[in-house]
């Protein structure tokens, strides 16, 4: 469980860094990270970070893959973690 809750908070940081760092270099760099990575990197667990860091740095928040997929990939994780403890009774 404390593994889990690590790899959680330390993904979601680096999704939530991932997200500043593209908003940088956006003003200073032609080069960028692709929508597609911000949602495979949500899928793995930085959906969270990703968000509040979209939010926060009001970065990719006219796509539309982001502000739909990013929130419902979330959504979708909850639920999953609701599903599994509930199966688990913890």
């Amino acid at each position: 469980m404390i593994i889990t809750l690590c790899y959680l908070v330390l993904i979601n940081l680096l999704g939530l860094f991932s997200v500043a760092f593209d908003k940088l270099r956006k003003k200073y760099s032609p080069w960028k990270i692709p929508t597609p990575a911000f949602l495979g990197f949500s899928l793995i667990g930085a959906s969270i970070g990703i968000l509040l860091g979209m939010l926060l740095f009001r970065h990719k928040l006219n796509k539309k893959w982001m502000t739909i997929g990013v929130p419902l990939i979330l959504v979708a994780q909850i639920i999953a973690v609701f599903y599994l403890f509930g199966k688990l009774h913890i």
